[in-house]
């Protein structure tokens, strides 16, 4: 018998007792595309630029509120004042906060002019609006941010799109690996007569039924139903190089774009942090100091890294306990990792200030 046709089934000499051949059209219809299909992949609905543009938006934003942890808030302006302006406030309605303005800036690689306004009763916190243009308002204080130059975006477009490329093909693998296979023997040879091509569909129907109601079901000795096996490998290491090529693009470690903790027993978290803290450092002195001086009017520093304060503390003993360098020597060298202004220690001399 032919697959799809040759040599066709004899047809019978009798039609059905009602006199229909309807029954004989349907046969005649019969082909083996009609088999029902048990699983259909679609893993994802999400459109890939939607999830490019949702994604950046995100790593920005946790790049730029990191950032704001090191950022050390001069005396005059006051941490309220501070964070009322920075960040977005949800109460009694929401108000976007300068570091909302400054991610949409830089995921949109644009240009934006911001109307700055004083809050009233306080005296160094602002709230801002956007302007279409800056000619709008000519008496209004005006802040421009300009982004329309910033290359790493582009970058971060193609190293996401992996991503997703690489997310869909695990979600395809994992969504078949939840399929059924109902594996009928000799379906190959079943299927080439059409007739009984009808008797095959309505038992895969059938089974289909019963797998999905979770009673019970008959097939044949010969035949078996089991679930694939799929390997998800490639996938995740697809998955680990592009994100391996953001954490180049931002200079953050794996842990920060992804949230994957180094699996190691002698791993402190130091390398991650010490990484952490050089990015931090260039995106506010790249991004924020700059923005945040022309905002307050006041300068701006990073706060001092004080994690390694007990490591200080020895070296500082070592350093003091020497008698090969004098205490000029010493302060200069002390300076390098504490603000030595700050404890009243003047480099000029070898005395401490009252």
């Amino acid at each position: 018998m032919g697959l799809f046709g040759g040599n066709k089934a004899e047809k019978p000499k009798t039609k059905s007792a009602t006199g229909s051949d309807s029954w004989w059209d349907r046969i005649r219809k019969k082909d083996p595309s009609s088999l029902p299909i048990g699983t259909e992949v679609s893993p994802w609905r999400m459109i890939r630029e939607r999830y490019i543009e949702i994604a950046i938006r995100a790593l920005y934003s946790r790049i730029i509120f990191s950032t704001l942890d090191i950022v050390d808030i001069p005396k005059e302006i006051s941490r309220s004042d501070f964070s009322r302006t920075v960040y977005d406030s949800h109460t009694p309605k929401l108000k976007c906060g300068l570091a909302h303005y400054i991610v949409d800036a830089m995921a949109d690689s644009s240009s934006l002019i911001l109307r700055k306004k004083a809050m009233q009763g306080r005296t160094k916190a602002y709230f801002f609006s956007e302007l279409p243009n800056k000619g709008e308002e000519k008496d209004a204080d005006l802040l421009e941010i300009d982004f329309t130059d910033y290359e790493r975006t582009e970058l971060l477009e193609e190293y996401y799109g992996m991503v997703f490329d690489s997310i869909i093909g695990m979600a395809r693998l994992i969504k078949v690996g939840g399929a059924i296979l109902f594996k009928v023997s000799d379906l190959s040879d079943l299927i080439a007569d059409r007739e009984v091509l009808l008797a095959v569909e309505t038992q895969l129907k059938q089974v289909n039924q019963a797998l999905e109601e979770g009673r019970a079901g008959y097939i044949d000795s010969e035949s078996e139903v089991e679930m694939p096996t799929v390997d998800t490998k490639p996938a995740v290491s697809q998955l680990h190089f592009a994100f391996s090529l953001i954490c180049n693009a931002t200079g953050r470690p794996m842990s920060f774009v992804n949230g994957e903790i180094a699996a190691s027993l002698g791993s402190t978290g130091e390398g991650d942090r010490k990484q952490n803290r050089n990015a931090s450092i260039y995106e506010f002195n790249s991004i924020l100091r700059g923005v945040f001086e022309s905002v307050f009017g006041a300068d701006f520093d990073v706060k001092p890294d004080i994690e390694n304060l007990p490591q200080l503390s020895d070296f500082m003993t070592s350093i003091e306990m020497s008698s090969l360098i004098n205490d000029d020597e010493k302060r200069r060298i002390l300076s390098q990792y504490m603000s030595l202004d700050d404890y009243g220690i003047s480099l000029s001399n070898s005395t401490k200030s009252s």
